[in-house]
């Protein structure tokens, strides 16, 4: 199949040329009166109509580079792909700490590689920074009416009451707090509790009236879902066993933060009843001691594949040398990667690290500047270039002649390839002490291809109306889309919308992860703080300085359709429930799940569901109407749920659903609002049973 010609430009002899040129006569040569196809003037008219169609057709059969190169003249290159980005989670093949009172730490250092075994093509993720496995200090027992007093102290000589002592009741709590010195972010802890045990405190011990939290960097107590793995679940029957233990995974983004003027890493158990069948406490619990010790802890990952000390070559002395790497395409270069060139230096030869820059612009001869396209891998250095007056310039200084060239440290790698479901990440790359087993316990997303030709020219006609100012809103989310392969959408709120101070600008982002989203991981649409940073720094180019920007999260609702349906006749009525909950995915999502459009008239350009637009209960049962397998619509029920991307990180899949709130007739949409589907009840009926009673005669 041969490639499309690109069609620079449509300009077509009389319509465009000859047509408009005549009506122009007036406006520029007024005395001109005679318009006859006999007048000298409509004649070279036409000659030049006919010599400028020679001239676009010529430039029509322009080939495709050419095209490209055009664009880089512009100042325009291929995104290159983005890498998918998960968390792994490192298990200890013994606790820390390994005796009482033992400091022993374990370290991952960053870099480390693991991969999966999944898929025939290898698929490596690499930590983006080193681990600390910690032992837990704890130095805090506190309760909320008694915060005050520590009782950590007095542990193993008087009993601890965690709540009331006497009557018990939802929203009495009592704190954990671990010493900051050993930073237990993203570790596993396990809480192991002696207890005086009890018999009849009006609870049920496999599913105790409580919740547990902990303090996060933005002062915020996030829910912690306990456990529920092999050898890790909760054993304490609600602080009434005598023996019992239980696990948390801390999120990444835990830190030690001031609680009433103490610093620690804080978790707190609170009485919160979410059924009548979990019942409620009579008399508070009895603890005699608390044990803690870290199982292991999680670090970020992301797809790449670290390169070290490449050699590129020897330069030839000449300017506008460009040498390949040997992989590409090539990630954003992090601190101490870089281009290193051979230089004499006090009578020895050393290397000596250059710079990358965007362009040569505003380098001289004496700057140390390379440029890297990160989509082909190619290292460029600066060219010569001939002035007016006939001088030449040097932008950009010449490696010598017959100096080597090597790359300090580069990492290559993305692309969807690397959009993994959660448990494929596996083996370890290299073994190391202490460590017995890895795996992400989430879902790997955010990784894209390259951006495609078709894509860089919408995106250089956008930008070029742009002017490279950020001013409107459509200006703002231009540039945020061309920041990084890694965004998907982006809207930017009016003020009004927004309510932010004047000279704040809000621009929501959602993250590309279409992938994870048709696989139910809504936790993917958290924005990262890496991902947040290089928008920010992309936009920082083009905004005014009196600008503040805001980069955030839209508020998800996640919606949850509950259907009785009636299906075609001959049909496996399996077969119909995937259909129909494939239709609401794609048509309930802030991405575009795959390449079809929603069954609605209207939806071919739907690019996910429009920002702060509602949704109506008569849309979603005119949808399930339409799918071709589907004979009736019996019944629709819509509820919907608050989502928050940070806390949907389920890692134990029987951990209770959370609560959902029924929608009438519409469920509005705030302006700053995007919709997510949640997991659909489709039920198959039959007419009989529809009715009670079969078909008339």
């Amino acid at each position: 199949m041969t490639l499309p010609a690109p069609n620079l430009d449509d300009l077509r002899f009389q319509r465009d040329l000859v047509d408009e040129a005549r009506k122009r006569i007036v406006s520029y040569c007024p005395e001109w009166t005679e318009y006859n196809l006999s007048d000298p003037g409509i004649t070279l008219i036409e000659l030049f109509a006919w010599m400028t169609e020679l001239m676009v057709y010529r430039l029509n059969r322009v080939p495709e580079k050419n095209y490209i190169k055009f664009l880089e003249m512009l100042g325009l290159q291929r995104v290159p792909a983005s890498s998918a980005r998960t968390e792994l989670t490192f298990w200890l093949s013994a606790n820390l700490p390994l005796n009482p009172g033992d400091t022993q730490t374990v370290t991952i250092p960053a870099g480390f590689e693991v991969r999966s075994e999944l898929s025939s093509e290898e698929v490596l993720f690499t930590t983006t920074r080193a681990l600390e496995i910690f032992p837990p200090l704890l130095e805090h027992v506190r309760k909320e009416q008694e915060f005050n007093k520590n009782y950590q102290p007095r542990l193993g000589l008087e009993p601890f009451l965690p709540f009331d002592e006497k009557s018990p009741r939802p929203g009495d709590t009592f704190y954990l707090g671990f010493s900051p010195k050993n930073n237990l972010s993203g570790h596993i802890l396990k809480l192991e509790f002696e207890c005086d045990p009890t018999e009849a405190v009006g609870i049920r011990r496999d599913d105790p009236p409580w919740v547990w939290e902990c303090l996060t960097r933005d002062g915020s107590w996030q829910e912690l879902r306990l456990s529920t793995f092999e050898g890790e679940k909760d054993t304490t029957g609600g602080l009434n066993n005598e023996r019992g233990q239980l696990v948390v995974y801390l999120p990444l983004h835990a830190e030690a933060s001031p609680l009433y003027g103490l610093e620690a890493f804080w978790l707190r158990c609170r009485i919160e009843q979410r059924n009548s069948l979990q019942g409620m406490y009579t008399e508070s619990p009895r603890v005699k001691q608390i044990d803690c010790y870290s199982l292991g802890a999680a670090v970020p990952a992301m797809h790449a594949v670290n390169v070290d000390g490449e050699l590129l070559g020897v330069s030839s002395g000449e300017p506008g040398q460009a040498f390949t790497l040997q992989h590409a395409p090539v990630l954003a270069l992090q601190s101490g990667e870089t281009l290193e060139v051979e230089e004499q230096r006090h009578g020895e030869v050393v290397f000596v690290p250059w710079a990358q820059v965007d362009d040569f612009a505003r380098s001289s001869q004496f700057d140390r500047h390379f440029v890297l396209d990160m989509a082909s891998g190619s290292v460029r250095f600066g060219p010569s270039v001939r002035q007016p007056d006939g001088t030449v310039v040097q932008y950009g200084r010449v490696p010598e002649n017959g100096r080597r060239l090597r790359f300090t440290r580069y990492r290559h790698g993305g692309g969807v390839s690397g959009n993994l479901p959660a448990g494929s990440l596996t083996t370890l790359g290299t073994s190391l002490a202490y460590i017995s087993r890895v795996s992400n316990l989430i879902r790997a997303s955010g990784g894209r291809d390259q951006e495609t030709l078709d894509e860089l020219k919408l995106r250089a006609q956008r930008e070029l109306q742009a002017q490279r100012r950020a001013v409107t809103a459509q200006d703002y989310e231009q540039f945020t889309l061309s920041s990084s392969r890694s965004v998907a959408r982006a809207h930017c709120l009016t003020p009004d919308q927004a309510q932010e101070s004047a000279g704040t600008v809000s621009v929501l982002v959602v993250p590309a992860v279409a992938e994870a989203l048709n696989a139910g991981g809504l936790a993917a649409l958290a924005l990262s703080d890496e991902l947040r940073a290089e928008i920010r720094a992309h936009l920082d180019q083009y905004r005014l300085i009196t600008t503040s920007l805001n980069i955030r999260e839209p508020r998800y609702t996640g919606v949850r359709v509950k259907a009785k349906i009636v299906p075609q006749d001959f049909l496996r009525p399996a077969d119909v429930v995937q259909r129909v909950s494939d239709e609401l995915k794609r048509f309930l999502t802030p991405l575009p799940v795959d390449d079809k459009p929603p069954l609605l008239p209207g939806s071919e350009a739907f690019a996910g569901w429009p920002f702060g637009r509602d949704l109506f209960a008569a849309e979603v049962i005119s949808l399930i109407q339409q799918v071709p397998s589907v004979k009736f619509v019996l019944d629709v029920e819509i509820s919907s749920r608050p989502v928050a991307p940070v806390e949907e990180k389920a890692l134990f899949e029987d951990a209770p659903p959370l609560p959902l709130s029924p929608v009438d007739k519409v469920l509005r949409v705030p302006a700053d609002g995007l919709i997510c589907s949640l997991e659909h009840e489709i039920e198959v009926v039959s007419m009989e049973d529809a009715y009670g009673k079969g078909p008339s005669q």
